[in-house]
C-alpha cells in the first residue's frame, strides 16, 4: 500500500500496537498526525504529545469541511507571481484606470510586496508600508492605488485557497485633502474668455455646463441640441501616454446637460458648415482640443496675465471651470439632484460631499425655518385656547 493511501490519523512512533517498542522508540516526536488533502496529496506533522497531535489534525479537518483549507505551501507564491494573472482579471477596466495602475505597480508595489510570499504578508507591515507612502511625499490617491492593487492580488489568492484572509482588510488610508478650489464669478470668467480670445467659447462652454475636459473635447455636432439649448453626453476621450483613449463617460451613465441661452448663438456657430460627425471643438489645426497642449499654451498664460492685472484673480485650472459651474448653479438656486445631474456624480451624497462649502447657508436657514415654523405653531395653539 502507497504511503499517501494511508488513512488520515495519528500514529504513535514509538510504540506498535501490541506495545512493544519501534527502531525509533525514543527518538525525536513521538506523535506523527497524517492527512490527505482533496488533491489526493499526503500531508504529515509531528508533535511531542497526541493531544496537539490531535488537536492540530481536527483543525484540518474542520477546515476541509468548511472549504477554508490552505495547503501548507499554496502561499509560498510570491505576490509578483500573481501580479499577471491578477492582470488577466482586469479587462473590465478603462484604459486610463489601467494606465494609472501601470505606473503604480513598478513604482510603489512590487519593490515593497513583488519578492514577499503571500503567506508572509503580514497587516502590521502594510500599515507601515502606507506610513512609509505618507512619509515620502506620496499622495492620497497614489496610496489607494497602491493599496488597492496588493488588496486585490491577495484577495484573488484568498479565492485561489492560498492563504486564509486577506491581511488588507480593514487597513485605513490617509483621507484627501482637496485644494482650495479657485470658484469664478460671472465677471471673472467673462474675463477669462476675453483673455484666451479665440477660445471664449471653451472656457464659457465649461464654465456654465460642468462638463469634464474630456466629454467636452469628445461632443460631435449630433450631441448639441441648438433649439432646447442641451447638450448629450455619449462619450469621453483621454490621453494615455499621448494617446487618444475615447470611451463612455465617468461612471458610464450618459446624461443630457442644458446650457444658456447666450452660448447658443455661439455653439451654433462653431458648427457652421461641419457634419454631424465632426467634433464640436477642435485645435487650431484640427482634431481633437487636447487639454495637455491648451492648458500651457492658452489658458494659463491667460489666467497669469489676469493675475498681474487684478489683485484678486485666483489662480484656477480648466478643471476648476467645472467647479466653477457647480459653483454658480448653486448660487442660482439649483437643487442638488440638478447639480448631480448636471455633473455626472454617480449620487446627490457625492455631490453635497464635494460642494460642501458652497452651501455654508443652508443650516441657518433651517434654523430660521424651525424658528417660524414653531412660532406659528404656538400662535395658532393660543389662538384656539383664546377662542374656546
Amino acid at each position: 500500500m502507497q504511503r499517501r493511501n494511508r488513512r488520515a490519523g495519528v500514529e504513535d512512533r514509538w510504540r506498535r500496537a501490541d506495545g512493544n517498542p519501534t527502531a525509533r522508540a525514543g527518538k525525536g516526536r513521538r506523535w506523527l498526525a497524517r492527512f490527505v488533502d482533496d488533491q489526493g496529496k499526503e500531508h504529515t506533522k509531528s508533535f511531542p504529545r497526541k493531544v496537539e497531535a490531535q488537536a492540530w489534525l481536527d483543525e484540518v479537518t474542520a477546515s476541509q469541511v468548511t472549504g477554508t483549507y490552505v495547503a501548507p505551501m499554496a502561499g509560498r507564491i510570491t505576490v509578483a507571481e500573481l501580479h499577471p494573472k491578477w492582470l488577466t482579471t482586469q479587462s473590465h477596466l478603462k484604459e486610463t484606470t489601467a494606465a494609472t495602475r501601470g505606473y503604480t505597480w513598478p513604482a510603489h508595489v512590487e519593490p515593497r510586496w513583488g519578492a514577499v510570499a503571500v503567506a508572509d504578508v503580514q497587516t502590521t507591515d502594510i500599515k507601515s508600508w502606507v506610513k512609509d507612502l505618507v512619509d515620502s511625499g506620496a499622495g492620497a490617491a497614489t496610496i489607494e492605488n497602491a493599496v488597492s492593487i496588493l488588496r486585490q492580488i491577495l484577495e484573488m489568492a484568498v479565492e485561489d485557497r492560498r492563504i486564509v484572509r486577506n491581511p488588507c482588510a480593514g487597513i485605513k488610508l490617509p483621507r484627501r485633502t482637496h485644494r482650495v478650489r479657485g470658484y469664478l464669478t460671472h465677471q471673472q470668467v467673462e474675463m477669462l474668455a476675453a483673455a484666451v480670445e479665440a477660445n471664449a467659447t471653451v472656457v464659457r462652454f465649461l464654465a456654465y455646463t460642468g462638463l469634464r475636459w474630456g466629454e467636452m473635447a469628445a461632443l460631435q455636432v449630433r450631441d448639441i441640441d441648438v433649439l432646447r439649448r442641451r447638450v448629450h453626453i455619449r462619450q469621453a476621450v483621454a490621453e494615455v501616454r499621448g494617446r487618444l483613449v475615447w470611451s463612455t463617460p465617468k461612471s458610464h451613465e450618459k446624461r443630457s446637460v442644458p446650457f444658456p441661452a447666450f452660448l447658443a448663438d455661439e455653439m451654433a456657430a462653431l458648427m457652421v458648415g461641419k457634419s454631424r460627425d465632426d467634433l464640436v471643438f477642435t485645435a487650431p489645426e484640427g482634431g481633437v482640443l487636447r487639454v495637455s497642449t491648451w492648458r500651457p499654451r492658452v489658458f494659463s498664460k491667460a489666467v497669469k496675465t489676469l493675475m498681474v492685472a487684478t489683485d484678486d484673480y485666483p489662480a484656477v485650472t480648466p478643471h476648476d471651470l467645472r467647479h466653477t459651474a457647480a459653483s454658480l448653479a448653486i448660487s442660482a438656486g439649483a437643487n442638488v439632484k440638478a447639480v448631480q445631474t448636471m455633473l455626472g456624480h454617480a449620487s446627490a451624497v457625492l455631490t453635497l460631499d464635494t460642494y460642501a462649502d458652497l452651501f455654508p447657508d443652508d443650516l441657518e436657514q433651517v434654523a430660521v425655518a424651525l424658528d417660524e415654523a414653531r412660532a406659528s405653531s404656538l400662535k395658532s395653539v393660543a389662538d384656539q385656547l383664546r377662542t374656546g
